[in-house]
């Protein structure tokens, strides 16, 4: 990897820590505004850095809004079923706005930090189900959601459901790069 690349990727893969973190432990406490700021310091490291990684913000942006679609889609699964309650969440039926804020930054994260996954389906679908999992896992002991149906019903579903975003956000991340490098060209 190039040293000007790393810049790009190191940092994106601190903010994306830093998010799962503040968003993670303040939902637990009550408090997710500095994930949201944190969220806004991932969302423009791209572009801050995009003369060093070649990011573009529309590019980021096409692959966020895919991705928090994405994840207020597939977040019903665990939700509408009773296999998870999320703390701050205002409507029983819907995932909390917090949870989205993940979804974002996990989805900017494809064209950065989680770029190795891109043309690896099958290393994408181990990787989302291990982490994934744990994720979850960490998320609940953190105090952030708890799970009413038990831990196996949900991780096994949330296992098996990232083995397949995973893969398929590694893929829309490399479409939307390859169609950004077709404009730019044509």
């Amino acid at each position: 990897m190039k040293r000007r690349h790393k810049i790009g990727v190191i940092g994106n893969l601190v903010l994306f820590q830093a998010l799962w973190f503040t968003t993670v432990l303040g939902a637990a406490a009550g408090e997710v505004r500095p994930a949201l700021a944190v969220l806004v310091l991932l969302l423009a490291w791209g572009p801050l850095t995009g003369s060093l990684t070649g990011s573009s913000a529309g590019r980021d942006l096409r692959l966020v809004c895919f991705g928090v679609a994405l994840g207020a889609v597939v977040e019903l699964l665990w939700v509408l079923p009773g296999l998870i309650e999320y703390r701050l969440q205002p409507v029983s039926w819907l995932p909390p706005p917090w949870i989205l804020l993940l979804w974002a930054g996990l989805a900017v994260s494809f064209h950065y930090s989680l770029s190795w996954l891109q043309g690896r389906p099958g290393l994408a679908a181990v990787f989302g189900a291990v982490g994934g999992v744990c994720s979850m896992a960490a998320g609940i002991r953190f105090g952030a959601a708890s799970a009413p149906l038990g831990m196996v019903p949900l991780l096994v579903v949330y296992g098996l459901v990232f083995s397949l975003l995973v893969p398929l956000l590694a893929w829309r991340a490399r479409a939307i790069w390859s169609d950004n490098a077709e404009t730019m060209a044509g």
